[in-house]
């Protein structure tokens, strides 16, 4: 917003319908019947700017944080921690040649349960993430279930860190074909494990 002020000076210009003078802030114009009139002219300040920035900065993150919920990122942190404990039993597996590695993931509760054993030590490393109403599908060759505390997801790997069995509830997989993980809430995520036992951030292919 510009303000003006009228200046009181006028007189009789040689020439009409031109500016006739202009220095600082203040402008001069010569009307047809010769009178010059002045105006002032004044631009925000610093302090109006800074406070436009800071409402507007206010502005926009309410207004993001309407359109996004927490909730939209459980898919991922459910992905990214099934593929870190995945990767974690693979690499125990490839270097305990002394013992055969379990990767098990079901529902425990209102978390996810990440539980990686072995044959001779028995519960190695378990991880709990909140499942914020999230879903789990599995899919190894022609099976496809969804991953729950009755029916949970078991993956064994051999001492080369290959996957040797994939069972899903009482059903078996194909280790050959690898399992895809479909994370379902307010996103989407997916995840793979490969048939070599390697566990990556997107669809299986």
């Amino acid at each position: 917003m510009k303000r003006r002020n009228h200046c009181p000076l006028t007189y009789r210009a040689r020439s009409s319908g031109r500016a006739v003078s202009s220095a600082g802030s203040r402008r001069c114009l010569a009307s047809r019947d010769g009178v010059r009139s002045c105006f002032r002219y004044r631009g925000f300040t610093i302090v109006e700017l800074i406070v436009v920035v800071i409402l507007l900065g206010i502005l926009s993150i309410s207004a993001i944080s309407r359109f996004v919920q927490p909730s939209a990122f459980s898919p991922g942190i459910v992905a990214e921690a099934a593929i870190a404990e995945i990767r974690f039993a693979q690499q125990l597996a490839s270097s305990r040649r002394d013992a055969a590695v379990t990767f098990t993931m079901d529902r425990f509760g209102d978390d996810w349960r990440f539980r990686v054993t072995t044959d001779v030590d028995g519960l190695v490393r378990t991880e709990l993430v909140e499942a914020e109403n999230t879903t789990v599908q599995a899919t190894s060759g022609a099976l496809t279930n969804t991953v729950a505390g009755g029916t949970p997801l078991v993956l064994q790997f051999s001492h080369a860190g290959d996957l040797t069995a994939v069972t899903i509830g009482a059903a078996a997989g194909s280790p050959a074909m690898g399992v895809g993980l479909g994370i379902d809430g307010d996103s989407r995520r997916d995840a793979c494990i490969y048939p070599s036992g390697y566990a990556s951030a997107a669809a299986c292919i």
